[in-house]
């Protein structure tokens, strides 16, 4: 099992194997975007998308086991890698590949590691060194109609 980061010239190769998962995903974390925004984004190299990918099967379908999409954040004091979407099958056997992304991240100059996750990933992830420092609480505006 391996965490490849698809080059952009490629995106369109992988993207209906990964456009699910992407989707499922934005669709779970409240519709802040579309699945439109993130193809865009990959494709005008401001997101990086990666594919968890085990050559060992046989099936492309049992090959492909997830996705990984990330953005490099310059801030004024600080350079963060974004984990923006982490999604898959069979987690348990690639979730120690965040260490391939946290090489990205130092490759790129980044200070930190940072993503706004579902609750299960912090139990996950503290047994690789992270700790949450913020969360986040979410509440949809309703509306009221104009008169």
């Amino acid at each position: 099992m391996e965490l490849v980061q698809i080059p952009v010239y490629s995106v369109d190769d992988v993207w209906s194997l990964v456009k699910a998962d992407i989707n499922e995903a934005l669709n779970y974390s409240g519709n802040q975007t579309d699945l439109e925004f993130v193809y865009q984004t990959v494709k005008a190299k401001n997101f990086q998308l990666w594919i968890v990918w085990d050559e060992s099967k046989k099936t492309v379908q049992e090959q492909y086991n997830g996705v990984v999409v990330t953005e490099i954040v310059q801030r004024k004091l600080k350079k963060s890698c974004h984990i923006y979407i982490m999604t898959g099958k069979n987690r348990q056997q690639w979730q120690h590949l965040i260490r391939v992304i946290e090489d990205f991240a130092e490759q790129q100059d980044c200070d930190n590691m940072e993503l706004i996750a579902r609750p299960g990933w912090q139990k996950i992830l503290q047994n690789y060194n992270y700790k949450r420092t913020h969360i986040v609480l979410d509440k949809p505006i309703i509306k009221k109609e104009k008169k």
